[in-house]
């Protein structure tokens, strides 16, 4: 099977990127109380929006944190802050953007926004030398430091780009595959895998898992569809599990629990290994396998990182132009079929009386 194999490095500017990430957990924050504010500032705000004479809870917030300048709230309320003092309101008059709208229907209506500066702050972060490395990691020096925040980079994207080449392995094998139905018992297993990752994806958004299904377009169609290939991409693991007596056995069980329990939220291998049965732990187990086997047996064909991610922004595009396109064409179909309504109900009201009649 034929898959892409990127060729990767790490640049001193991600090591840069990934060593300013970890500083922002030493960042601290000093309260001002002797100015007013200023672009770039830390302000914690209480703001209530009112469109059309009504409040508006979408448009409004409670001791909120925004930095003025970023475009967290309307550009015109940021740009009046400044020159604000601690404990200071203003009303401020607005218009709600297609960036800002909560519901595309608010694009373009005027938005007045009563805010009080509750408190103005700023932003301090450490400085970066060999004594705040010592201080707070497990490295001597800048320099050992930055080399192992280079290997852990490497390691991230080796990781990540193998797993995009097992996903396209994977792919082609359920396009180039033949499927002559599937257990019952399997379907509905992977159904509530399924269902079960959909209720935790929702609740880590804060929603409902109906407006979560909605948010994604997962109609009970797509859905099906997810499922069924869930199921196939099971029976070919198996299939070639069974082909190459790639085996997992209770030892390498209870092994990958005493290395994961934490990762899935356990305190315990103990724990962890009450919440999923042998069957579930052995097919991922398995899946590791296999996955390793196809892409040692892959045919690679190389690719620069540059040129990869230019390709996957061109496929992310494509995606992105064909919704666009099919949302023109739903409402273009919704039009059609207005006013082929239309013209049905005039039709019924001219023929209605011979209808009555027969």
């Amino acid at each position: 099977v034929e898959a892409t194999k990127v060729i990767y490095d790490v640049s001193d500017e991600e090591i840069q990127e990934a060593i300013s990430e970890d500083l922002y957990e030493y960042v601290t924050y000093d309260e001002i109380t002797d100015r007013p504010a200023q672009d770039g500032d830390y302000a914690n705000v209480t703001y209530t929006a009112t469109i059309d004479g009504t409040e508006n809870d979408n448009y409004s917030g409670e001791d909120e944190d925004v930095v003025i300048g970023e475009g967290y709230i309307f550009p015109e309320v940021e740009e009046a802050l400044i020159g604000m003092n601690t404990g200071d309101s203003k009303q401020v008059d607005a218009t709600i953007t297609e960036d800002y709208a909560y519901d595309d229907a608010d694009t373009g209506k005027k938005v007045t926004v009563d805010i009080t500066l509750n408190e103005i702050s700023v932003e301090n972060t450490p400085e970066y030398n060999d004594d705040f490395v010592k201080e707070n990691t497990d490295y001597k020096n800048k320099a050992e430091y930055e080399a192992a925040k280079k290997e852990e980079l490497m390691q991230n994207k080796e990781e990540e780009y193998k797993y995009a080449a097992v996903q396209e392995i994977m792919q082609y094998l359920l396009d180039n595959s033949e499927f002559n139905g599937y257990p019952d018992e399997l379907y509905k297993q992977c159904e509530e895998n399924y269902n079960n990752d959909n209720e935790y994806s929702a609740s880590m958004y804060g929603m409902e898992l109906d407006e979560f299904e909605e948010m994604l377009g997962l109609d009970d169609e797509t859905k099906k569809q997810d499922i069924e290939t869930n199921v196939n991409s099971e029976l070919i693991i198996g299939a070639i599990a069974q082909a190459e007596n790639i085996t997992c056995s209770k030892k390498e069980i209870q092994q990958f629990a005493k290395d994961n329990y934490e990762d899935y939220g356990y305190d315990s291998a103990d724990e962890f290994l009450k919440d999923y049965s042998d069957d579930e732990l052995g097919y991922q187990i398995t899946y590791e396998k296999v996955t390793d086997f196809l892409y040692d047996h892959a045919k690679f064909t190389e690719m620069s990182e540059e040129d990869y991610n230019a390709q996957q922004e061109a496929l992310y595009d494509d995606t992105e132009d064909a919704g666009d396109s099919e949302d023109e064409t739903v409402t273009e179909d919704i039009e059609d079929d207005d006013t082929e309504s239309e013209d049905t109900e005039e039709s019924e009201s001219v023929e209605e009386p011979d209808t009555s009649e027969e």
